[in-house]
């Protein structure tokens, strides 16, 4: 199988945002920061009351992905970018000169964040074979543009720390790998990251999708390093002269330089607690068989938002989309792989997911270039 094959009726759901401790842990928090600039922003109208899953939205989300199967009889799987830790709020105190953020690290979390049962239903989700943790972040959070916030005294800043978030303007404006971050920290945080994940799922992370798009060459050498060598969200970088970029650019997939894979641009599936939007099923069903036409996988994007929200009708509307959408692909005989998988299928011609306590799903290319499993 040669280098750049592509693969037909792929898609990959990638989802961030899973295990982070933002933007509020409860109502009463909502209520105490919703005047902060960073909530009164257009992201914080989206995000503003978004929180850590519970084990219910897990449980939920999973029911939904078990409903449908795909083209080669297997259910989809949500790939979980997760983040791995939060900042230990009580032992960050004035004058905030540490070297580095206390952290607690899942399971455990800050007091206001107790989710009981939550990495139980996660543990069962992956057991069952539809959701596939990659790598987010260590605690996705800029912690030397935060510190500096704390320690020149940002009302938003310290009101939020009193309330156990990080969620301020300052930490709005930049990303856990930013270029303006510093690169030892930078690279501290991936690795801590790295190790944090394998303890908790028992694997090293495979594909990386770095906090806000922002993040620069030196984090992709460190995440080749560390044997991360699937990059997300390249299309949606944050760079220099991005938009002309884009322009002037030929679109190229597979996109390899080297070791390193960089997936499809992703298509936005983003509800945010509605039925029929202009990020809804069918913008996105007709832009995966825009990708399918030209031979192309498909990469859809949502985030955690959209299924653990402080609005459970918020959350019942996005599974119903959720679900939706789902079925329309499933009825198009899509084939719903990771990001591991769909390289391997595309560089080697054959891919094997590991099932926790089951039976592997590897698939491989026929010879009329259609994906099917290798075994029953």
């Amino acid at each position: 199988m040669s280098l750049g094959r592509i693969v037909p009726r792929i898609v990959v759901i990638e989802s961030d945002d899973w295990g982070f401790c933002a933007w509020v842990a409860d109502p009463a928090a909502h209520r105490a920061l919703a005047d902060t600039p960073a909530f009164r922003s257009p992201a914080g109208q989206v995000y503003g009351r978004s929180t850590l899953e519970r084990a219910a939205d897990i449980s939920r989300l999973v029911s939904v992905l078990r409903s449908v199967r795909g083209g080669d009889g297997v259910p989809p799987v949500l790939q979980a970018n997760t983040v791995m830790a939060a900042p230990d709020f009580g032992r960050i105190v004035a004058p905030y000169e540490m070297e580095a953020l206390p952290l607690v690290a899942h399971p455990d979390t800050p007091s206001r964040w107790r989710r009981d049962g939550l990495w139980e239903q996660v543990r069962k989700a992956q057991v069952a074979g539809i959701w596939w943790p990659e790598l987010h972040g260590l605690h996705h959070v800029p912690e030397n543009a935060w510190l500096e916030a704390l320690r020149r005294g940002d009302t938003d800043a310290g009101k939020a720390l009193l309330w156990q978030t990080t969620v301020c303007e300052a930490v709005e404006t930049s990303g856990e790998y930013a270029p303006s971050e510093p690169e030892p920290t930078r690279a501290r945080n991936l690795e801590h990251a790295v190790e944090l994940f394998r303890g908790r799922f028992g694997r090293a992370p495979l594909s990386l999708c770095p906090p806000d798009y922002r993040w620069d060459e030196k984090l992709e050498a460190d995440a080749e390093r560390l044997g991360i060598t699937i990059l997300q969200g390249k299309a949606e970088q944050a760079r220099p002269m991005l938009k002309i970029r884009r322009r002037l650019a030929v679109p190229r997939l597979p996109r390899v330089h080297g070791k390193r894979f960089y997936t499809p641009p992703r298509i936005a599936f983003e509800p945010r607690g509605k039925v029929g939007g202009p990020l809804g099923v069918d913008s996105v069903v007709a832009q995966v068989h825009a990708a399918w036409e030209k031979g192309k996988p498909a990469a859809i994007s949502t985030h955690r938002v959209n299924y653990a929200h402080l609005d459970e009708e918020w959350c019942a509307r996005g599974r119903v989309e959720l679900a939706e959408l789902l079925k329309r692909l499933a009825d198009d005989r899509a084939v719903f792989v990771t990001d591991m998988e769909l390289r391997d299928l595309t560089v080697r011609g054959f891919s094997v997911r590991p099932v926790p306590g089951g039976a592997p799903i590897e698939r491989r290319l026929t010879a009329s270039g259609m994906v099917e499993l290798a075994r029953s």
